[in-house]
């Protein structure tokens, strides 16, 4: 996946999942500007796909070490 439109597509992924959960729709926005880069990692690692759903065999293990690795290549 390309870096160049990830931050679109992360921030939509991450509002798909606040909605789906119930989340007070003014609270969104925050809570997308905070977590877009953890959604990120995961839709670059193939772990999460653009609605925010796990794909077979991922877990939020991996979730959590791509975030990391995205974290330490922003460094």
């Amino acid at each position: 996946m390309s870096s160049s439109n990830i931050e679109p597509l992360a921030r939509e992924m991450a509002a798909r999942i606040c909605r789906r959960e119930g989340m007070a729709e003014a609270k969104i926005a925050a809570w997308v500007d905070l977590h877009w880069p953890c959604a990120a990692a995961m839709l670059e690692a193939g772990i999460m796909d653009e609605a925010g759903e796990w794909l077979p065999g991922k877990n939020l293990v991996e979730g959590v070490e791509a975030y990391r690795e995205r974290l330490d290549r922003s460094r």
